[in-house]
């Protein structure tokens, strides 16, 4: 993650996806977050706090790889951090390839989950070390633990009391964090332990 960088302007606690700070509320660290889908927007959109960071959440159009460019493209200094969260779908020419495009810039940080980012949902309840054989398989995991759940309605709620475990135990499945395509694995836990660090240096202002 890129160290914040020092600036005198303001801004808004507002989401403004296309850039420009403005506001009249102190300053915060910001992160641009490019999602695959509405599950992940869901979960960090209710990631937000007035004090913590501030947390743009966009899904934007197109495949895997087309996401990841436009990460690239939306590279710029009113964004100390921007990630692109997506899923591996065990498919390794596809993984090697995302992860070309985002060192294009060398500041897009890729979030990649195997199978899916369900995995990520299912470490806030329950270790799980056992490979899934689709991305629907974990799916189905999820459902069964949380059956609230479903790709139309997540809520943030129902894991926020487990994001520190989740954190712990995607460390614990991939120690190194060399093989994104190590199943099951999520480097997920990197950016929402840097989401979390902002809402903590919040809390104590």
């Amino acid at each position: 993650m890129s160290p914040q960088t020092s600036k005198s302007t303001k801004i808004s606690t507002e989401t403004n996806l296309k850039g420009g700070k403005k506001g009249t509320k102190e300053e915060r660290s910001t992160f641009l977050i490019l999602c695959e889908g509405k599950t992940e927007k869901d979960y960090f959109t209710g990631m937000r706090s007035r004090r913590g960071p501030q947390i743009d959440v966009d899904v934007p159009k197109g495949d895997h790889l087309a996401k990841v460019r436009e990460a690239v493209d939306r590279v710029s200094s009113d964004y100390d951090a921007v990630w692109c969260i997506l899923d591996t779908e065990l498919d390794g020419e596809l993984t090697a390839e995302m992860t070309r495009e985002a060192g294009k810039s060398g500041r897009v940080r890729l979030g990649l989950s195997t199978p899916c980012f369900e995995l990520w949902l299912i470490l806030h309840h329950a270790d799980c070390a056992r490979p899934f054989q689709s991305a629907d398989a974990a799916k189905k995991k999820l459902k069964k633990i949380v059956p609230s759940w479903s790709e139309k309605n997540t809520r943030f709620s129902d894991f926020s009391a487990g994001v520190g475990a989740a954190c712990d135990r995607a460390q614990k499945l991939s120690p190194d964090g060399r093989n994104p395509l190590k199943n099951p694995s999520t480097n997920v836990w990197e950016l929402v332990s840097g989401i979390r660090e902002k809402q903590g240096a919040g809390r104590q202002k």
